[in-house]
């Protein structure tokens, strides 16, 4: 959706003509940024001679506006280790496609998901699982010709939802999740035509499913957000050698996610009970769930910790001896620290009381905040490592676990790959600079070896700086040196984060890189509630959004602009989504005369409707915290909590904002739906007000290819159209 026919004033104009004279150049700038290719997987294949490191990277295709993948090799000598720079053979690039590759733990084997478009039926395909060896391709099953599940689950841009498919000890059998089987909803009334062979098709199939007469418009729950068709998961064990595809039939109550093996004989995960309704997992990990063990035929199920708390991401330690997982309270936080507990396992079942490990309390100093990574185990079982967003970093904490906890702090690790007897394979970026590879030696302190190149495209001098507020973690500055510019030359971008629990760290930003590259300066904030600092504040923001986040970010953006001599307090702007969108669109109405314009994503602007629409309408962020029945009803308790939606809502100030503002909506998001985003729009435009709108087939991110591609275009010309 474009700006509205009747905006024909003197602004438009302004824009056309600012268009023709930089369109082109904001383009062909982002274009070139997104060509920076991202890390997304790596493992490591050893043998006698060599670290034969796997990988594989992500980057943007501009002209086919959509996002490629490729693979590279790494083979590095090991007699050159600890010598200086290791030797290093990297073979070019191959591009890959497939929806989902998982290596076995020696690296020697490897399953593959891939799709191919079924030719009958219109935007549809068959999955096809493939066991890969060193060498060649040794097997493949059609998943669709099996017809005991849906679509296989990947865990690919989906926050939280863990591993989806496991290699077991001994590398004959895999366990994945897929979407469960049900009944084929059909009308009270079809034509009862049926040919031969249809029916003989329907008699051969094993356990053929009863059709569900007059269920078709039957309303079924997901789990929101970014999870859409996904209503009730499976686990299906194979057995590599035998060819054999058993679906374990767990309780009818249980979702089961993030699957691990124990040995050969039991899998472990992380369940969620169907709740009275569901409400979205993506980004909240304060849902109710449990860790459950199930032998690897489907028998003997149980569930290892207690209802009431939210448990996840389980992971078994190498011998199979001892579980650990991470535990956190069930409140009106989506995002908090949680500690880490374990229980001791024999024969692939709790042996023993859970215990904490790890508790993420202030006098630890360091929370953590974030799920495990796939591989988090030292070989020995001695060590468990957790990478987690610490002060403006991200780091790596080396938890021993014997009998005695101790901690150590590993710098600059954005997240941990693979872990092999002598080293951490993990990639390490910062703001400026591209994701790179890097081995810790373990032996050595973790000390880092470099195994890729880092880069960044800012060919001029900047600065960086970090500003407190009221929040633990610092807020994260980065703009053209002083030295190297006129005073009060440089426009500020000023760029809330989303959540409110989440932060922003020192790690990879194409955005702020494309912002620099065309003059702007950017501060990334970190306001009271966000985490990842040395204490959880959390608690902090309960009952106060709209108040605190905003008073605490203005403050912050003050001190900025007060100590920086480059900037220009008259060409301020904004930039946020979700509820970086919210803080946003209230700093613009409360200090007006500050900011010129604002560009935000899917922001919630009105409280009072979001609650019965979201995805999330537990938002106890806005009241005290109440009940847990009560939290769920998706409305205002009584005329107190409506005054505090009112009192919170963005869109209840609009008659005070100067800046233009332009809103980037998701027409699927079903966290922040559209209309939150359009009922400003309309406030603002009623008011008289300079606002435009533009609509997107995307979720909440606004992560696509070509969407990405075109709405931070937008952002950047706005910027540019309204500091003039």
């Amino acid at each position: 959706m474009a700006h509205d026919s009747s905006d024909s004033d003197n602004s438009n104009t302004k824009k056309v003509r600012l268009l023709k004279a930089e369109v082109d150049k904001v383009v062909e700038t982002w274009v070139d940024v997104l060509k920076i290719p991202t890390l997304s997987d790596a493992y490591i294949r050893e043998d006698a001679n060599f670290l034969n490191v796997a990988t594989k990277w992500s980057v943007h295709d501009a002209a086919k506006k959509e996002n490629l993948s490729f693979a590279r090799t790494f083979s590095i000598l090991k007699s050159s280790l600890g010598f200086g720079s290791p030797v290093v053979s990297t073979p070019g690039a191959v591009t890959v496609n497939e929806k989902l590759s998982v290596p076995s733990k020696t690296g020697r084997k490897r399953a593959v998901l891939v799709g191919k478009a079924s030719g009958d039926v219109p935007n549809s395909e068959t999955e096809y699982l493939q066991i890969w060896s060193d060498s060649t391709l040794l097997k493949t099953f059609s998943l669709g010709d099996l017809d005991i599940h849906k679509a296989v689950y990947t865990s690919s841009g989906v926050w939280g939802w863990g591993t989806t498919m496991t290699w077991n000890e001994s590398e004959n059998k895999l366990a994945y999740l897929a979407e469960k089987k049900i009944p084929k909803a059909k009308p009270f009334y079809a034509s009862a035509v049926k040919t031969k062979l249809k029916r003989e098709q329907e008699k051969a199939k094993h356990e053929e499913v009863e059709d569900a007469i007059g269920e078709e418009y039957e309303y079924k729950q997901t789990w929101g957000e970014q999870l859409t068709g996904k209503y009730s998961s499976v686990i299906v064990v194979v057995d590599i050698d035998a060819d054999e595809f058993n679906a374990l039939h767990l309780p009818e109550n249980h979702f089961p996610s993030d699957i691990h093996w124990v040995s050969d004989t039991h899998i472990v995960g992380t369940s969620y009970p169907f709740p009275i309704w569901r409400q979205g997992l993506v980004y909240c990990s304060n849902r109710e769930s449990v860790i459950f063990s199930v032998q690897a035929d489907g028998e003997n199920f149980q569930t290892i910790t207690e209802l009431g708390k939210s448990c996840r991401s389980p992971r078994v330690r190498p011998d199979g001896g001892y579980l650990v997982w991470q535990e956190r309270i069930l409140d009106g936080a989506h995002d908090r620290a949680r500690s880490i507990n374990g229980i001791a396992l024999s024969q692939g079942l709790p042996s023993g009381e859970p215990c904490v490990i790890y508790e993420s309390a202030p006098q630890n100093g360091m929370p953590t905040y974030k799920d495990f990574s796939r591989n988090c185990w030292s070989t020995d079982g001695n060590t468990l490592f957790v990478v987690t967003p610490n002060e403006g970093d991200m780091i790596c904490l080396a938890i021993s676990v014997g009998l005695s906890v101790e901690v150590r702090k590993i710098d600059q690790v954005d997240s941990l790959l693979w872990v092999t007897n002598d080293y951490l394979l993990v990639s390490s970026s910062t703001t400026l600079t591209s994701p790179h590879l890097r081995l810790l030696r373990i032996s050595q302190n973790y000390q880092p070896i470099e195994i890729s190149e880092s880069r960044s495209p800012i060919d001029f001098p900047t600065s960086k700086k970090i500003v407190y507020g009221e929040a633990s973690p610092p807020s994260i500055f980065h703009g053209p040196s002083t030295a190297s510019v006129p005073p009060k030359s440089v426009p500020l971008i000023c760029w809330p984060h989303g959540g409110p629990h989440s932060c922003f760290v020192d790690t990879f930003s194409s955005e702020t890189i494309l912002f620099l590259k065309l003059g702007f300066a950017v501060l990334r904030l970190n306001y009271i509630g966000s985490i990842g600092g040395s204490r959880d504040t959390a608690d902090d923001l309960m009952g106060k959004i709209g108040e605190k986040d905003v008073k605490d970010c203005q403050a912050m953006v003050d001190k900025v602009l007060n100590s920086n001599s480059s900037l220009n307090p008259e060409q301020v702007v904004l930039f946020g989504g979700s509820h970086g969108g919210f803080i946003s669109c209230h700093l613009s109405s409360a200090y007006p005369d500050v900011y010129k314009a604002i560009a935000v994503r899917n922001p919630v602007t009105d409280l009072t409707t979001l609650v019965g629409t979201s995805d999330i309408t537990d938002r106890g962020i806005v009241a005290p915290p109440v009940p847990p029945v009560q939290t769920i009803i998706p409305t205002a308790r009584n005329l107190e909590d409506a005054a505090k939606f009112i009192r919170a809502s963005p869109i209840q100030r609009a008659v005070n904002v100067k800046g233009a503002t332009l809103l980037l909506l998701g027409s699927e998001d079903l966290r922040v739906p559209s209309q939150q985003g359009l009922s400003y729009y309309r406030a603002l435009k009623a008011y008289g007000k300079v606002a435009e709108v533009r609509m997107y087939p995307d979720c909440h991110p606004l992560s696509k290819a070509p969407v990405r591609l075109d709405n931070i275009i937008h952002s950047a010309l706005w910027f540019k159209q309204y500091i003039h």
